[in-house]
């Protein structure tokens, strides 16, 4: 018997739902990424590697993981006696806590890995000092935390938004002729009050991308913890740059699919990522008034070089490097490369913003807050 995959049962859910109405694409996002076995992030497949979907920075490179363990050292350093907790947020298979704790030699720190997809991670060979879970309210109490979060917050499902005259409107999901399409509805209040309360004005025609989950959820991680070092890196922008009226246009929601990124957002539903770049001015204001305090907003290469990623040996000069065949050569040049792009001016380390923040920590010389030569 032959099995549907998972664009077509992903597809069959919409349908469904459909039957009872329209979608708002908020909830299309939420079914085509989440729907149990059948949602992108919930079929057990790991779509992040160089021959999936997309890459992300811990699978692009070591020199990644690398860095941030320099930075939970740093951190380790600084919690007083007792049992510390270094916790990834969305943390996919498990690739970056991994790779984290097997340079952490210290016997204060426990690790741990969030999921609501847990299916996706292998079993570890060996000793595995890592914890998974599927939610926060799974995590132990610990006297200190260390929150991380790397590209978390742009998978969240977002409401696609578009303003008409002076009318802002919400884009849905509709059946046409069999085939999924778009239809448009005036938007809900709080939508209106979510751009009026951030100052911000739409122009005419501008599409704009939003998830009220991004400061909800940043709020839920505060309140978990009374001190903490909260991480956050993702794709996004302060509020004002997000939301430019020529910059950003057409919004920022994309789509991804075989290393390919593109704006049919209807198509193959559960068989390709749906992302949106994410306001960092929701999560800083939250984490504001939750008692905590930004100790640095800035782009991830800078971040990277502060925590010295340029130490680890893919970044030392070739004439130091010993090449016993070519083929070990040309896979140096390739890994080489790939670090690199975590820091030069046109790599993704110049595409994703990093936001810390402290709650009851100190506030003062940490190594991401060191002056770059």
């Amino acid at each position: 018997m032959r099995t549907m995959s998972g664009e077509a049962s992903a597809m069959s859910a919409v349908r469904n739902a459909l039957k009872y109405g329209d979608l708002s694409f908020r909830d299309f996002v939420e079914l085509a990424l989440y729907h149990p076995g059948t949602g992108y992030y919930a079929r057990g497949v790991n779509p992040v590697s160089k021959g999936g979907d997309y890459v992300s920075a811990p699978v692009l490179s070591p020199v990644f993981a690398f860095a941030l363990a320099r930075l939970v050292r740093d951190f380790v350093s600084r919690c007083e006696a007792g049992v510390c907790s270094v916790v990834d947020i969305g943390c996919g298979d498990g690739t970056l806590i991994r790779a984290i704790a097997s340079q952490i030699e210290s016997d204060r720190v426990r690790f741990f890995g969030v999921d609501r997809s847990l299916q996706r991670i292998e079993a570890a060979s060996g000793a595995d000092f890592v914890t998974f879970v599927g939610s926060l309210d799974e995590l132990p109490p610990s006297d200190c935390r260390l929150l991380l979060s790397n590209e978390l917050f742009d998978a969240f499902p977002f409401a696609r938004l578009v303003m008409r005259g002076e009318h802002l409107h919400e884009l849905w999901v509709t059946e046409n002729e069999g085939s999924l399409d778009w239809t448009e509805r005036e938007a809900a209040a709080i939508y209106e009050d979510y751009f009026a309360e951030r100052g911000i004005e739409l122009t005419d025609g501008q599409f704009a991308d939003v998830s009220l989950e991004w400061g909800a959820f940043y709020g839920d991680m505060l309140r978990s913890v009374d001190k903490a070092l909260i991480v956050t890196i993702d794709y996004g922008f302060p509020g004002q740059k997000l939301f430019h009226p020529r910059a950003r246009r057409f919004g920022t929601a994309a789509a991804y699919s075989r290393q390919r990124v593109h704006r049919d957002l209807l198509a193959a539903p559960g068989d390709q990522d749906l992302t949106a770049h994410v306001n960092f001015t929701d999560l800083e204001s939250e984490g504001r008034r939750l008692g905590a305090q930004t100790l640095y907003s800035d782009r991830l290469a800078r971040f990277l070089l502060t925590l010295e990623i340029t130490g680890h040996e893919l970044f030392r000069p070739i004439d130091q490097v010993t090449i016993e065949s070519s083929e070990q050569g040309l896979q140096l040049l390739e890994e080489r490369e790939n670090a690199r792009r975590l820091v030069l001016p046109d790599g993704i380390g110049q595409e994703m913003q990093v936001l810390v923040q402290a709650k009851g920590l100190s506030l003062e010389n940490w190594l991401f807050q060191r002056k770059l030569l």
